[in-house]
C-alpha cells in the first residue's frame, strides 16, 4: 500500500490563519502609508497658508531688526550674575554682546530669503483674475462673504479660486514634493 502525503486539516487551518493575518497586516500597513500620504498633501497646503498669513509679520521683523541694527539698538540681555563664563582653551574670549547681534543678523537674513521666497512664489499668479483673494484673506483676514462680495462671486467661487490659488503657490514654494 503506497503512503499518501496529505496535509492535516489543522495544519490547513494554522496555514490559512497565518496567512489571512499576513494580508490584513499588509492591507492595514497600505492603508496607512496611504492615510501618511494624504495629510503630507494636505501638509502642503497648510504651510503655504501658514506662510502667506506670516508674511506680513515677516516684513514687520525684518524692517525693526534693520531699524534696530541702524540705531545701534541690538543689545544683548543682561545675564544672571549667577551664570559664569569660561573662556575656551586658548584663552579666547568671545564677545556676547557681538556674538548675539551676528546671530540676530543671520537670523534676519533667513527671514529676508523667505520673505523673498513667498514673494516669488506670489509673482508667479499676480496676473490672476482672482489674485485679489490672496490679500483680502491671509494679510487683511476678511470673511469670506466679505471676500466674496468684494469680488463679485458667491462663496463657493472664492473657495474655489482660493484653493486654486493656493495650489498653485504650493508648488512653486515646494516642488514636485507638493504634487
Amino acid at each position: 500500500m503506497g503512503s499518501k502525503s496529505t496535509i492535516s486539516q489543522e495544519a490547513l487551518n494554522i496555514i490559512k490563519k497565518t496567512t489571512d493575518e499576513a494580508v490584513k497586516k499588509v492591507v492595514q500597513a497600505i492603508m496607512k502609508a496611504n492615510r501618511e500620504f494624504d495629510a503630507a498633501q494636505r501638509n502642503y497646503f497648510k504651510e503655504t497658508e501658514r506662510l502667506l498669513y506670516s508674511l506680513p509679520a515677516l516684513r514687520l521683523k525684518v524692517a525693526q531688526d534693520e531699524e534696530d541694527l541702524k540705531n545701534g539698538q541690538i543689545i544683548l540681555k543682561q545675564r544672571s550674575k549667577d551664570v559664569v563664563t569660561l573662556s575656551g582653551a586658548g584663552g579666547n574670549h568671545h564677545d556676547p554682546e557681538n556674538d548675539y547681534i551676528e546671530r540676530r543678523k543671520a537670523s534676519m537674513e533667513r527671514t529676508k530669503r523667505e520673505i523673498q521666497r513667498i514673494e516669488r512664489a506670489l509673482e508667479t499668479i499676480q496676473d490672476d483674475e482672482y489674485y485679489d483673494i490672496i490679500p483680502l484673506k491671509y494679510w487683511d483676514q476678511l470673511p469670506p462673504a466679505e471676500i466674496a462680495e468684494a469680488l463679485h462671486c458667491d462663496e463657493r467661487t472664492f473657495y474655489r479660486h482660493k484653493n486654486r490659488l493656493v495650489n498653485k503657490l504650493k508648488v512653486v514654494l515646494f516642488g514636485a514634493d507638493a504634487l
